[in-house]
């Protein structure tokens, strides 16, 4: 979380700076050449962005799937009348981890796809603005992901 405080503040100027570059583009060729450029340089950071917080959101991933393999080991070797709930509720994590993990997937393939878009729109603009928007999704989604891994880590950490 401490992470994304300085990114987003890098993120927000960046925006700020490449929306006036835009409106600025729009009347001259060399400018629009650059204008172009530079978006295409902030597409190229977003997308890198994305790949570092995908590193991340896998590792989380991996951290809670470890935890879940182990406190089902543990529940094979203690037998008992409480087992019964406790596989079920680890049964429900798995799926709920599952299921996470998928939509992660084409969340990724969503991203990629509205990059290239992005990167193939030809008005600057236009461009800025699904930039813009694309990021701020990819900020709430990976806050969003973040979120529900610790939750699901906390629901471990009390089956303990």
């Amino acid at each position: 979380m401490t992470l994304l405080r300085p990114v987003t503040a890098s993120l927000l100027l960046s925006i700020l700076l490449l929306a006036h570059t835009a409106r600025w583009a729009a009347t001259d060729p060399l400018r629009q050449e650059r204008t172009h450029a530079t978006q295409q340089q902030q597409v190229n950071e977003l997308s890198q962005r994305e790949q570092l917080e995908d590193l991340k959101r896998a590792q989380d991933l991996n951290q809670t799937q470890r935890q879940l393999d182990q406190l089902r080991n543990q529940a094979a070797s203690r037998p008992g009348l409480a087992a019964q709930p406790r596989a079920q509720q680890l049964h429900e994590t798995q799926k709920q981890l599952d299921q996470l993990k998928l939509e992660q997937q084409l969340n990724r393939v969503q991203q990629d796809l509205k990059l290239n878009d992005i990167a193939r729109e030809p008005h600057p603009l236009r461009r800025q603005q699904q930039l813009r928007e694309l990021e701020l999704q990819q900020q709430m989604q990976f806050l969003q992901d973040q979120s529900r891994t610790k939750l699901m880590q906390q629901d471990l950490n009390r089956l303990r």
